[in-house]
């Protein structure tokens, strides 16, 4: 019976490691400009591998004005898994580890666009296609009446060339994206902010 127990206490201590749940998004005093665009000097870079934790860290550091590089960040990116990939509490600690407040949030659209409206990109933890279970950490830099705006990093979904973004969703696509196989991460994004002095 013990030994049942301290398995599972360690089981649920090795998933706290590299899972956390995302806490409910309760910005709902800020009004909402009904356009709004991040327009920060910065590169639209593109990843090769499962990197999209460390492309989209990247794209935020240097809107933050820190020169940063997927690929030199991912190599020392904290809690990967075993195949790669990372989860949202890994970019969480990434970000703290690094001086800044980084919250991991859940909300819908009006939640989403409120955290973009304060001037910083927000990683979004999508779907890469509707019918498969690969999930992807993607920066929102700008939204309007009817679609988001993505800073992309995957060379395959980008459909627009514009200088601050580079991909286009309608709103409907991306609830669509949004609903992760995984429930705890429905409707989920990152928030990342300079710590206050």
């Amino acid at each position: 019976m013990f030994l049942n127990v301290l398995l599972w206490l360690i089981i649920l201590w090795v998933i706290s490691l590299y899972f956390s749940f995302p806490k409910k998004d309760r910005m709902y005093t800020v009004s909402v400009p009904s356009t709004y665009y991040i327009q920060s000097s910065n590169r639209l870079d593109i990843q090769k591998n499962y990197e999209c934790a460390a492309f989209s860290s990247a794209f935020v550091l240097r809107h933050f004005g820190v020169e940063s590089k997927g690929t030199k960040l991912y190599e020392t990116y904290p809690r990967k898994l075993l195949d790669g990939t990372v989860y949202p509490k890994a970019v969480v600690v990434f970000f703290r580890k690094l001086g800044y407040q980084a919250m991991y949030l859940r909300g819908n659209v009006n939640t989403l666009k409120k955290q973009i409206s304060q001037g910083v990109p927000v990683i979004i933890f999508i779907r890469v296609h509707p019918k498969q279970r690969y999930l992807h950490f993607v920066p929102v830099v700008g939204y309007d009446e009817t679609h988001f705006y993505l800073a992309e990093s995957l060379d395959h979904k980008i459909n627009c060339d514009e200088e601050y973004y580079n991909r286009k969703l309608s709103i409907s696509e991306l609830n669509t994206l949004w609903r992760s196989w995984l429930p705890f991460c429905q409707n989920s994004y990152i928030v990342v902010h300079p710590m206050q002095i």
